[in-house]
């Protein structure tokens, strides 16, 4: 099986070889030449467009309202974040999302299932303030039934 890669950079992902892409909704707009301010929708058809182009999954994360997947055969998943239980620190975030979301994809996770583990993960490092926060297998099981 093919390894999966991920690019995540603050810098356009435009000249990056057919990786999988995570970014958040500025980027995109940066990347698609929008000007931003892109409503929900908006963000599905141009993760799904950018999906197609590149041939591999995109991940556009959107803060508080969590994170639409694009798969290239035409798959959009939305998930929104987990409501916050008291103050966060989003040091950490970022990256929790990005190692969340590629460990799932490389088990063979669902586009729908990769996005959900990155939110738990995400959610759990918030919410651990002063210091880069972890999210371990046992705390992303105690908060899975959150997601609904």
């Amino acid at each position: 099986p093919q390894m999966p890669v991920i690019a995540d950079s603050r810098r356009s992902l435009r000249d990056y070889p057919p990786v999988i892409f995570k970014m958040n909704a500025a980027e995109l707009a940066a990347m698609s030449g929008s000007a931003g301010g892109r409503g929900l929708d908006e963000v599905k058809s141009a993760a799904r467009a950018l999906a197609h182009a590149n041939g591999q999954l995109v991940f556009i994360t959107l803060a508080e309202q969590g994170i639409v997947g694009a798969a290239p055969g035409g798959a959009v998943e939305h998930v929104p974040a987990l409501p916050l239980r008291g103050p966060i620190d989003i040091v950490g975030a970022g990256d929790s999302v990005t190692a969340n979301l590629i460990a799932a994809t490389a088990a063979g996770a669902t586009l729908r299932e990769a996005i959900e583990l990155a939110i738990l993960a995400s959610s759990l490092v918030i919410h651990q303030l002063g210091t880069t926060g972890t999210a371990g297998v046992e705390q992303i099981a105690e908060l899975l039934p959150a997601l609904g």
